[in-house]
């Protein structure tokens, strides 16, 4: 029974390593999936090899791989919702399925860069004030505003691509922040 578990473990976080859309979390699966060996072999009675599994495949190659990882380009987007009391699961799915996995996925395979992604309900002003990202999706009412700048070769591209980026939204805003004042803005 329990090497049928182990069978089936290894299986599934070999797929999700394999599979996985995001690089961080295809390192960590990785990881995962080392520490299964180890126990495999330790359940075999290699305890040799289930320690230098541990140590190396565990250990030293997933600290490697995250480190590795932290060179990779990041693109910091910034989720604005003032309309959203509490950010909880049912507000994050809302947007998941039309905007934040279409936009990671574009970003992933087209641009080669990382998204990081953040949600909030302080007022857009603020942020853009205090908060240094890359690109903003602001949600005011049924209205979606994307800020970013004219020179940002990332946002032009998310702009070229919108009909396959960012889907099931109406009426989108295009609003370039190097080139409007904020008084402007705020119209």
């Amino acid at each position: 029974m329990f090497q049928a578990f182990l069978l089936i473990a290894l299986l599934i976080f070999a797929s999700y390593s394999v599979f996985s859309d995001n690089i961080k979390r295809s390192v960590i699966y990785l990881g995962v999936f080392s520490l299964l060996m180890a126990i495999t072999y330790l359940h075999f009675n290699a305890p040799d090899v289930a320690l230098a599994e541990a140590a190396i495949g565990v250990g030293l190659s997933t600290v490697m791989y995250l480190v590795a990882t932290k060179k990779v380009s990041v693109y910091d987007i910034c989720y604005v919702n003032e309309d959203v009391e509490v950010f909880d699961d049912k507000s994050i799915d809302e947007i998941m399925n039309n905007v934040v996995r279409p936009l990671e996925l574009f970003l992933e395979r087209t641009e080669e860069i990382e998204p990081q992604l953040a949600y909030t309900n302080h007022p857009i002003e603020k942020i853009m004030r205090e908060d240094a990202h890359d690109f903003f999706i602001h949600r005011k009412g049924q209205l979606t505003y994307l800020y970013g700048e004219s020179t940002d070769p990332v946002f032009q591209d998310i702009i070229a691509n919108m009909d396959e980026v960012i889907r099931d939204i109406s009426d989108i805003r295009v609003i370039y922040t190097d080139e409007v004042t904020d008084d402007e803005r705020d119209e």
